[in-house]
């Protein structure tokens, strides 16, 4: 009996499980119908599982770097440049597809090969870059520059022949332009087609005239004639010299072109892009005579590279001033180049001129210019409450001519600087320096925005420029012109970069 009751109850489910089923298949057509979904057929036809959406449709974030290759005018590009250039990539945490560079740039060259591995690398690393050139980039820079989509060019910037620097194959430690070692061929080549065979033909003509001689006894004459001109001049030139100076030219030509045909004319249909880039590799090589050669931006245009004018680019008297200190620091400190990669945001971070670092500089620049009528007037006063009294009343006279549409906030801010400041010099006895320094670090580590180290370099500098502004202006802190604020944050940053401090 269990046994048939447990038979009678598995059919039962069973039946309730296929009207279940059939209820449910009529209620999935009947929302297909009413949504517009595919038919049973047309689903059948379909993948199993629907695709991941392909990464172009998605809207990428893109995150925007900063590249430094800074070099003193002496200091070449070289193979060690190719592992501090890994080091700093290594920092990016964004993937290629989602990173912009914008390269600065600033050198008189050196080796090919390290500047075109080096270019090789950064351009794995993103998928936009931008040549950036404040001042110069020349000889194998230019080359580097040639890599990018684009070039930044200001009214003062420049780039030069691609002419390759080369070690003087026979005498040691002298560095070479290839186009110099292998330009008197050239140029005697040329000579030759052009002066002298034709010098040559005239004089056969001549001497069969004049001579009585078969022509071709008159042309023997005048070719040995001409041979023995050239004798001299053509032993001075070392075929094993022309040989490699036309290699070095030729692989610079073909560096050129690779990276043109492959970045800069990529948006060119192919046969426009490899005639684009071969003729402006040429060019780059073989169409100048002096290795110093000045090319702007408009002789870059029409040597049909792309150049943007720096004048639409957002930060770049910013990072003109940036280049331009960082050299003074390298040429100061005995270094010889700097090459260090930094985000939008750190630099967004330093140089916003209404941010805490740009008002401190002033704020203690506004404390510091109280102390020398302060120190006028206490010359003989040894008693501290008296100097404790003259400071308050000095402050509060500044304070009441501070302009009207100063913030309380911010006059509250100066007094309190100042004090500090002041209490320092009188009290304390500091050095004025270092009464600068003890106010700007504390002030700086207030903030919580920096490590203690990073505070310290900020400090020290702040000391340069506020004795500076004291020194050479009078600045109301209200009307101080963003350009004056910007000099002294600049060279802060400049200092942070050259120096490879972490902030």
């Amino acid at each position: 009996m269990e046994e048939e009751q447990k038979e009678i109850n598995e059919e039962k489910a069973s039946q309730e499980n296929e009207e279940k089923g059939v209820k449910e298949e009529q209620v999935f057509q009947e929302t297909e119908e009413k949504e517009g979904k595919p038919s049973e057929e047309t689903e059948e036809k379909l993948p199993l599982k629907t695709p991941i959406p392909p990464e172009e449709g998605r809207e990428a974030k893109e995150k925007r770097y900063l590249l430094f290759f800074v070099y003193n005018e002496s200091a070449p590009i070289d193979r060690n440049d190719v592992f501090d250039l890994i080091d700093q990539l290594n920092k990016i945490p964004t993937p290629p597809e989602e990173t912009r560079i914008d390269m600065i740039i600033l050198s008189n060259g050196g080796f090919p090969h390290p500047a075109y591995q080096m270019m090789n690398v950064v351009r794995s690393r993103c998928k936009k870059l931008k040549a950036v050139i404040p001042f110069y980039a020349k000889s194998a820079a230019a080359l580097m520059t040639l890599a990018a989509d684009e070039i930044v060019m200001g009214p003062q910037s420049e780039i030069g022949p691609i002419d390759m620097q080369m070690q003087h194959p026979l005498i040691e430690n002298l560095h070479i332009s290839a186009l110099e070692g292998y330009y008197p061929f050239l140029q005697l080549f040329g000579k030759f087609t052009s002066d002298f065979f034709p010098i040559a033909l005239k004089m056969a003509e001549r001497i069969s005239q004049d001579m009585a001689v078969k022509r071709d006894e008159a042309v023997d004459i005048a070719l040995n004639a001409t041979v023995s001109y050239l004798t001299p001049i053509i032993s001075q030139i070392n075929p094993t010299i022309v040989n490699m100076c036309y290699r070095a030219l030729t692989t610079g030509e073909n560096y050129a072109f690779n990276f043109l045909s492959r970045y800069m004319y990529k948006d060119k249909p192919e046969r426009e892009r490899q005639l684009l880039a071969g003729q402006t590799a040429h060019a780059l090589v073989w169409g100048f005579q002096n290795h110093g050669q000045v090319i702007a931006r408009d002789d870059a245009k029409l040597l049909n590279l792309y150049v943007a004018y720096g004048e639409n680019y957002d930060i770049f008297d910013i990072l003109y001033v940036i280049t331009k200190e960082m050299l003074n620091i390298l040429y100061s400190a005995k270094t010889e180049k700097a090459i260090r990669l930094i985000s939008m945001e750190q630099l967004k971070r330093l140089l916003n001129v209404d941010s805490y670092l740009g008002y401190i500089t002033f704020v203690v620049y506004k404390a510091y210019s109280l102390v020398f009528p302060l120190r006028e007037s206490l010359k003989n006063v040894t008693d501290t409450q008296k100097i404790s009294l003259a400071i308050r009343q000095s402050l509060s006279q500044s304070l009441v001519i501070l302009p009207p549409q100063i913030p309380e906030s911010e006059k509250n801010d100066i007094a309190q600087v100042s004090l500090e400041l002041l209490e320092d010099v009188f009290l304390k006895n500091f050095s004025d320096e270092n009464a600068i320094y003890s106010v700007s670090f504390n002030r700086i580590i207030k903030e919580k925005a920096f490590s203690r180290p990073v505070a310290e370099v900020i400090a020290g500098r702040i000391v340069g420029a506020v004795k500076e502004l004291t020194e050479t202006i009078e600045i109301e802190i209200d009307r101080t012109p963003p350009e004056v604020v910007s000099k002294y944050i600049l060279q802060i940053l400049a200092f942070l970069i050259a120096s490879n401090i972490k902030f």
